[in-house]
């Protein structure tokens, strides 16, 4: 289990996010600490879980979503990922293999789900 899970969906309004956690999860809590950034706190198996939405995190076109637990439904990004291109039909872009700190993995070494295909990619 990765102790967190971030996703980037590309040209994806941070409503359309909030409504797809809304009928994933039971939403707890919401704010908007900024303009670019919302939080939510969603329960998945009893567990609270704290998500920050970040809009042009990755470019003007990204928007991040950060699932900072250990206690997520997923394996690791790539699960959360095709969960969120199912549930929001846009392109979503995750770490190939999860972050670690002590990793040889290329960093830009990226995965990739659009309607066209699925699949690693070099990101930079």
């Amino acid at each position: 289990m990765q102790a967190d899970i971030e996703i980037y969906v590309l040209s994806c309004p941070t409503e359309k996010i909030i409504s797809w956690l809304e009928s994933a999860f039971t939403l707890v809590k919401k704010s908007s600490p900024s303009p670019l950034c919302s939080k939510v706190t969603i329960t998945s198996n009893d567990n609270e879980i704290e998500v920050t939405i970040l809009e042009q995190a990755a470019g003007k076109r990204f928007t991040s979503i950060w699932f900072d637990s250990d206690k997520t439904p997923w394996d690791d990004d790539i699960a959360c990922a095709k969960q969120a291109f199912e549930s929001l039909n846009c392109e979503v872009r995750c770490n190939f293999q999860g972050w670690e700190e002590e990793s040889n993995q290329d960093p830009d070494q990226w995965w990739r789900i659009n309607s066209h295909e699925e699949g690693p990619f070099i990101w930079n």
